[in-house]
């Protein structure tokens, strides 16, 4: 008996690695996936938000190397998913992204695949004619470096019949003209590594500066090889923390583009962009001087000065090729710490009882091993990224291309189900907080090993900073104090309440210690914070 579109496209799923799909169905195409789903042994995860989902997704896509999946109903469903699927475009991460759909009238209807087409790679609707194959190219553009999410329109009529073999079962394909397949990258032209290796020889204090780009694969061993071939500091994006542990003595602290990192640029004479993408520095003019050379395994869609060497290869096979030529830098050990100690110097956080750097600080000293750390924006997350230690990639996760609030809850979700045994954190502010907070369930229902810490000051804390700093009246940005615990409870989460004084290090051992998901309503003082985004950004 020929399989159904629907059963189709799930048995491909399945072939590709796929083990969960998160969304909210509607009642058309989704409906029949969900019960092909369930017969191919895939879990379906029904989540409080379309956003929270396709958030789930991208993250799943990111730590297993599959493509992740979400599906959503017509229309409102649809549109929902945006903030998720800017997400996984602008930090690339596989997404397969299944829309009910067209509207057969004028009810729910507006053009779904022209909505997604500024955030995704290509946009396509599935028909049951050559299905095999449209889902094969689906999910290899997904794949395909720069990696990034393919949307696919289904209608339930669709969904529902028999597959053939004729060629092509897309209708009004589109690919984005920014990304659409590309084969994985082959070694680079000599010519492109001569000129890195001139750039080396001329180079006495390189500073090498390491992106997204670089967690996955080779990325890591290369990072490893190549920096400590040279001698010379690392400074990781806050997406690459933990690709050069933490702890690393050549590791100096995050590149952010901000006036922090000033003193470490200016004292280098190359920047190394390794696997380093522009999506990842704040906004802003580049105010540097010092020549760059790019190294990425996938073309980058801009620098933010032209480089004087740049090559595109797998990043194993571009350290191979230089090692050989590259001799060892002028930086002193004593140098490279002195940097280090700036950086930490100048992101310290003021403030009384316990504020982020406190919070990071107590889950340095008590979470469990190997614990996996999700951070939420804000004004918090400068404190916390430069406290928390990670040893590896993908130890510590942050929304840094979109830098979107309300991430960091679904992100320790879909870490939790990706890695059942392996404890996860997620710290968020309160404004977060309230974003996701109904994605509690989602994690309580699952019974999944999660701490969510919630530093909650009682306002949009960085919007605040930012507000004074223009001399404008407060509006808009403070709220009333809300219980977060009372409300993880009445969700079925262990939770405690802490004031400024109460002692962090128990309950947080309690809470790990405990069974199923467990909240931390952790009061802070957020007076530091105008002088801490002072130090970092100038």
């Amino acid at each position: 008996m020929q399989s159904t579109l629907a059963q189709t496209i799930i048995e491909t799923l399945a072939a590709a690695g796929v083990k969960r799909i998160f969304g909210i169905p509607g009642g058309g195409s989704s409906l029949a996936l969900i019960e092909a789903a369930d017969h191919a042994g895939i879990d379906f995860v029904l989540t409080r938000g379309e956003t929270a989902a396709a958030i789930m997704a991208a993250v799943t896509g990111e730590l297993s190397g599959n493509p992740g999946v979400v599906l959503t109903g017509i229309g409102p469903g649809a549109a929902s998913a945006v903030n998720g699927v800017a997400y996984a475009h602008l930090e690339k991460a596989p997404l397969l992204h299944f829309t009910d759909g067209p509207a057969a009238s004028l009810h729910q209807a507006f053009d779904q695949l022209a909505l997604y087409a500024p955030i995704s790679k290509a946009q396509m609707q599935l028909r049951p004619q050559g299905a095999r194959a449209a889902m094969a190219s689906a999910i290899a553009k997904a794949l395909a470096l720069p990696r990034g999410p393919v949307q696919i329109e289904l209608t339930a009529a669709d969904a529902a019949l028999p597959v053939s073999g004729a060629e092509s079962g897309v209708v009004g394909e589109a690919e984005s003209t920014a990304a659409g397949a590309m084969p994985h990258p082959g070694l680079a032209d000599s010519g492109s590594f001569e000129a890195a290796i001139r750039c080396l020889a001329a180079s006495r204090k390189p500073l090498l500066l390491v992106g997204a780009e670089a967690r996955s694969g080779d990325g890591p061993d290369a990072l490893r090889r190549l920096c400590e071939a040279l001698g010379c500091p690392v400074m990781p994006t806050y997406k690459a923390k933990g690709v050069l542990p933490d702890s690393h003595a050549q590791c100096i602290g995050h590149f952010t583009g901000a006036t922090a990192e000033a003193a470490a640029v200016r004292a280098a004479d190359l920047l190394i962009f390794f696997g380093l993408d522009l999506v990842e520095m704040i906004a802003g003019d580049w105010l540097h001087s010092r020549p760059i050379l790019a190294l990425s395994p996938a073309p980058t869609e801009a620098l933010p000065a032209p480089p004087v060497g740049q090559v595109t290869a797998p990043l194993g096979e571009i350290v191979d090729r230089l090692l050989p030529h590259t001799d060892r830098s002028r930086w002193s050990a004593a140098e490279i710490a002195a940097l280090h100690q700036d950086l930490r110097d100048r992101l310290r956080l003021a403030g009384q009882g316990h504020t982020a750097e406190s919070i990071a600080e107590a889950l340095n000293e008590v979470a469990p091993e190997g614990c996996r750390f999700t951070i939420d924006a804000g004004a918090h997350m400068f404190a916390v990224m430069a406290r928390l230690e990670a040893s590896e990639a993908f130890g510590v996760l942050k929304s840094n291309g979109l830098s979107t609030m309300g991430f960091a809850l679904p992100a320790a979700i879909a870490a939790a189900l990706e890695q059942p045994a392996r404890p996860v954190a997620a710290i968020i502010g309160d404004g977060g907080m309230m974003m996701c907070l109904a994605e509690l369930a989602t994690a309580v229902e699952r019974q999944l090993p999660l701490v969510v810490l919630v530093a909650n000051d009682a306002a949009l804390a960085l919007i605040d900073v930012k507000q004074q700093r223009q001399q404008f009246r407060n509006r808009g940005v403070r709220t009333r104090e809300f219980d977060f615990a009372a409300a993880a409870r009445a969700l079925g989460c262990r939770a405690w309440r802490l004031g400024e004084d109460d002692a962090l290090a128990p309950c947080l051992q309690e809470a790990f210690a405990g069974e199923g998901p467990a909240l931390l309503d952790i009061r802070i003082d957020a007076s530091g914070y105008a002088e801490q985004l002072s130090a970092l950004r100038g």
